[in-house]
């Protein structure tokens, strides 16, 4: 076992069912440490049985990938990682116990929900009463809210590098991708702008600061469901990529 979540597999069915799809989501770290490590792992060199199952079921293949953006977010939430990393570990082994796809099935879409419920307060948003204190406790959100998207961002792109890369190449991948680029970056210049905007509009008041960030946090919520809908699923019945985005808090 090359990591916690133990990796998504490549060599997956073809990606492409219309144009535009794209992906999944890499580079995990060690359980225990800070060592960058791809989260998945080549079907061509698969070993253990775990390996095979999820090589061989599409699936399956999709939960594992949903279970590690949901562990990322859960830990990235957590106001005790250590725990989540725990509980990860005591769940690896209840899944490696299955017999067979229909029970690491149900595992993992257990799992997943379980993970994508963690959402603890940050620790700087304990008892702000004051605006400073507000402000700072509502960046937090806005900041948790940046990296959930950056973490299905990452999973888009990812989609279409395999898909440029494959078996099975659509050569619109590259074009695809450079577009995605070319929209998040417009993306992110319509946030900048349209949360200055709130922020002008509650100028005269103390609740600006508040205002604005819950804004931020909006927009950005959006945008990370529009990249899970558009980019993140597939045509058929196989599970999504990543699991559904919710509020960051």
């Amino acid at each position: 076992m090359k990591g916690l979540f133990d990796h998504r597999a490549s060599g997956r069915r073809p990606f492409r069912r219309i144009a535009g799809l794209v992906g999944a989501f890499v580079g995990a770290f060690l359980l225990w440490g800070g060592t960058a490590q791809a989260a998945s792992f080549d079907c061509k060199k698969a070993a253990s049985r775990i390996e095979h199952l999820i090589c061989d079921d599409p699936d399956l293949n999709s939960f594992d990938s949903q279970l590690e953006g949901a562990y990322r977010g859960a830990l990235d939430r957590a106001a005790s990682p250590a725990s989540v990393k725990g509980k990860q570990l005591t769940w690896l082994k209840q899944r490696d116990a299955c017999a067979d796809a229909e029970c690491m099935s149900n595992a993992y879409q257990r799992q997943i929900k379980l993970l994508a419920a963690i959402s603890d307060e940050p620790a700087l948003c304990k008892g702000a009463m004051a605006t400073p204190e507000m402000n700072a406790c509502q960046a937090e959100y806005s900041r948790r809210a940046d990296r959930e998207l950056a973490r299905y961002v990452a999973a888009a792109r990812k989609r279409l590098v395999e898909e440029a890369r494959g078996e099975f190449v659509d050569p619109s991948a590259k074009t695809t991708l450079a577009e995605f680029d070319a929209a998040q970056a417009a993306w992110e210049a319509y946030r900048k702008a349209e949360c200055s905007a709130v922020y002008t509009w509650y100028s005269g008041g103390t609740i600006r600061g508040v205002r604005y960030e819950a804004c931020w946090q909006s927009v950005t919520l959006s945008r990370t469901a529009t990249i899970w809908s558009s980019w993140l699923q597939f045509e058929d019945s196989t599970p999504p990529l990543m699991p559904e985005p919710k509020p960051v808090r």
